[in-house]
């Protein structure tokens, strides 16, 4: 009788998790999706780093503002990411003795070119919209070309010998464009 029971109770699990799996698509069914402006333009490629914001303000410029650090902020997040990982990508190849010096100033270095870039960039969307309850919405998407950043980054070697010594600038290159192309 036991195993009748358990065999039962399995059979009833399974079934149950079967039906609620189905039922995912009705879940959504009926409820409206939310379009945010700007954020279909802000996907990175491998030609441009993108991010989008949005802010809330009673005041239109502030809300303007607001919304562009918010992308630039996240653009900024974008890009150290990827430079981190093609700084550990190329690290990894280097001779141990001088990868680890290497990585610590390069990414100082890196977040002042980041910093620098940001001045840069280029703004391909910008809406705003009157807030629900008054005040304003807005929405901006920016981007800022690789080469940019990578240029911005060679020169940033080019001035610190130390670095200047441990850089192979094709080695760099490759390792920038195979991360780059990894954002398609």
């Amino acid at each position: 009788m036991k195993k009748v029971t358990l065999f039962l109770l399995g059979f009833a699990a399974v079934a149950f998790m079967v039906s609620s799996c189905g039922g995912t698509q009705s879940a959504t069914q009926g409820r409206k999706q939310i379009i945010i402006p700007c954020d279909d333009k802000a996907k990175s490629d491998a030609t441009y780093f993108r991010a989008s914001g949005q802010a809330k303000s009673p005041n239109q410029a502030n809300a303007k503002d607001k919304a562009l650090l918010n992308a630039k902020a996240r653009l900024a997040s974008s890009i150290n990411t990827k430079i981190k990982s093609v700084t550990e990508s190329y690290t990894n190849e280097m001779d141990a003795g001088g990868a680890q010096e290497f990585n610590q100033t390069f990414e100082n270095m890196t977040r002042a070119v980041v910093s620098q870039t940001l001045v840069e960039v280029d703004e391909i969307c910008s809406e705003l919209y009157p807030a629900e309850g008054g005040g304003f919405d807005s929405y901006v998407a920016l981007q800022v070309a690789k080469d940019a950043i990578y240029n911005g980054i060679d020169k940033g070697i080019s001035k610190d010998k130390k670095l200047e010594v441990m850089y192979d600038r094709q080695k760099f290159k490759e390792k920038f464009d195979e991360e780059m192309s990894k954002m398609e």
